[in-house]
């Protein structure tokens, strides 16, 4: 029996630790994880653009998560995005939004709410625990 490939989510985060614990959360739930340290590291890659969505963060040092978005914007490169970040005032909430992502989440996060932004990045995912 044919079974569809997992989709990828792509991590991109300059804080090990968080790229760790999201890459071990998501592999079991099923989803092939691909993670970048840096926004450079990300951009010299090879990078799946099918059933692929993007987990970034707003604060990196060199280049910034929103940096990254208007540059993939620009070169035509079409991944859903989520944003995520640390911090929670009103400069951040207004990027984050002005980057216009599919979701926006503030760290910590549950597991049920990352979910919810996996599912609306990538609605042809079917089989997504709920």
């Amino acid at each position: 029996m044919w079974k569809k490939p997992a989709a990828t989510v792509i991590v991109v985060d300059d804080d090990a630790s968080v790229r760790r614990a999201l890459r071990s959360q998501l592999q079991i739930i099923g989803f092939n994880v691909l993670d970048f340290e840096s926004a450079e590291e990300f951009l010299a890659s090879e990078v799946p653009t099918d059933d692929a969505c993007l987990l970034l963060d707003v604060y990196m040092p060199a280049m910034t998560g929103i940096e990254l978005c208007r540059k993939l914007t620009e070169s035509g490169r079409r991944l859903p995005t989520i944003l995520i970040s640390g911090r929670d005032d009103p400069q951040t909430r207004k990027m984050m939004h002005a980057a216009n992502p599919i979701a926006s989440l503030l760290k910590p996060f549950d597991e049920k709410t990352l979910l919810r932004a996996i599912r609306k990045a990538l609605p042809n995912q079917m089989k997504l625990p709920h």
